[in-house]
């Protein structure tokens, strides 16, 4: 078993394909593109928005805000940037338009970012396999005998080169590069409804008059 799997491992192929793979993505993407890829999957390892910790830093503004005034200066932030950023806006200008404004802007340029990411690994996905076709070939030109290597032990190992090229090119392709756009977008999309969702709820409830009693309903949310 242990034999089978070793036999599959070649290193030299390996190289020649991740790191044709990256060069010619790099060159393909450009350094802005290829900064957003590597930030968009950085950000996979971060747990995703945390709405119950936002949603309660939103209510605890929405509380001070109708027992003070937009103008008051002694709100918690959320803990997300994003949506500290929106809530000290509103906080100064006390426009909700302006806020939904902002929020569009900061939705637009996360879009752009994630389609960056996502274009990036896609170009990877699809050279990926060209690479491999490039240690196929080049395994190939090695096919005269070299060293102590006799004709037929060097044929052998140039052909399992080229094969296990290719399929290297495949593999990073389809299992690597392809997963890992779709995971940045799934993930981008998601967080995109939640701030969504909580941007909607916020200008809502700072829109309409609250009924009696929502000011301790708020806090307590708090």
């Amino acid at each position: 078993m242990l034999e089978s799997a070793a036999a599959l491992f070649d290193v030299g192929a390996l190289l020649v394909v991740i790191a044709g793979t990256v060069i010619a993505t790099a060159a393909r993407s450009g350094w802005r593109n290829l900064r957003a890829a590597l930030f968009a999957l950085a950000r996979l390892r971060i747990a995703p928005i945390d709405c119950d910790a936002n949603r309660a830093a939103l209510a605890r503004t929405i509380a001070a805000v109708r027992a003070k005034g937009h103008l008051c200066s002694d709100v918690p932030l959320p803990p997300d940037k994003a949506f500290a950023s929106l809530v000290s806006g509103y906080l100064v200008s006390g426009s909700i338009e302006a806020m939904h404004e902002a929020a569009i802007k900061q939705q637009t340029a996360r879009e752009t970012a994630r389609d960056r990411a996502v274009r990036v690994l896609e170009y990877a996905g699809e050279i990926a396999p060209v690479f491999g076709l490039v240690g196929t070939l080049f395994a190939i030109s090695q096919l005269a005998p070299t060293g102590q290597l006799s004709l037929a032990e060097n044929t052998m190992q140039a052909l399992a080169t080229a094969v296990l090229s290719s399929l290297y090119g495949v593999l990073t392709a389809h299992i690597v590069y392809i997963p890992l756009a779709g995971a940045i977008d799934r993930r981008g999309l998601r967080e995109e409804e939640d701030r969504l969702a909580l941007i909607e709820w916020f200008e809502h409830e700072l829109s309409r008059e609250p009924p009696r009693g929502a000011l301790s309903r708020l806090k307590d949310a708090a």
